[in-house]
């Protein structure tokens, strides 16, 4: 026999118990964006805390974090030429160029949450920058640089060389490393101001912390590599987005080398 009592309160099981999943689905939905929105906004602010707070350290240490971190940035310069001596007036220039990239992230949205069932997620955000990532390592770019490298070789080669003899070798690559760093920040700042703002695609991998309910990033890639599922992480592929390489941003190599010929 047909229990309408059974079946009505079956019914309002059924309901209640999608509500409920729906509840907490839209509750994790929420708080996803809120992470993923918190350790973008500490990194466009440059909040150490907050970083080490909204992603693991793999992803606070990581490449992407780092591209908007002036100081290791110049760290890493200055180590690739070895520590030289440099005047207060290149150290200020230094300081000034690197803050660009600190600052270069203008805006980010988040616009698509996807909550799995392993509790993780994915999230979608668009990035725009005031100017590219790889704008300093463009073809055009470093041709100016070579040139205008060269033309500092041709002019300075026999101040260089006397005082090699004069004062030593330290000297001589000190004043080249001063001289070329100086060459190679007009270069870039010029390349810098002439560049338009470009928008990038991420995709943000989080986990929830099975101890305290709360998200946190594990992961940045770039848009196409992530649909692609390669598993490269952000700036790594071959897409618009993400051109540019770890050295990308330390003009260092080419300086380095001028300023090694120039002491010989």
């Amino acid at each position: 026999m047909f229990n309408l009592k059974k079946t009505a309160a079956l019914g309002l099981s059924i309901i209640l118990s999608a509500s409920a999943l729906t509840g907490c689905g839209s509750s994790d939905k929420s708080s996803v964006k809120e992470a993923a929105e918190s350790f973008m906004e500490a990194v466009k602010t440059g909040d150490r805390d907050g970083i080490n707070t909204w992603s693991n350290s793999e992803v606070a240490n990581g490449y992407f974090v780092s591209l908007f971190d002036s100081e290791y940035l110049e760290e890493q310069l200055l180590n690739s030429l070895n520590n030289p001596t440099l005047e207060d007036s290149t150290i200020t220039r230094l300081d000034e160029f690197y803050l660009k990239y600190a600052t270069m992230m203008e805006e980010y949205q988040v616009t698509e949450v996807t909550v799995n069932n392993d509790d993780t997620a994915t999230v979608y955000v668009t990035m725009k920058n005031s100017f590219p990532y790889d704008v300093v390592t463009s073809d055009e770019t470093s041709a100016k640089f070579t040139e205008a490298s060269t033309i500092y070789n041709n002019e300075n080669q026999e101040e260089l060389l006397k005082i090699n003899e004069e004062q030593g070798s330290d000297a001589a690559v000190s004043k080249a490393c001063n001289d070329l760093i100086l060459i190679a920040l007009d270069t870039y700042e010029e390349a810098i101001a002439g560049s338009e703002p470009i928008t990038y695609k991420l995709a943000l991998t989080l986990e929830k912390n099975a101890e305290t309910g709360s998200w946190y990033v594990t992961g940045v890639q770039s848009y196409d590599s992530s649909v692609a599922g390669t598993g490269a992480p952000a700036t790594d592929t071959n897409t618009k987005a993400t051109e540019a390489s770890s050295t990308d941003l330390t003009p260092s190599s080419s300086a380095s080398d001028s300023a090694s010929t120039e002491s010989n």
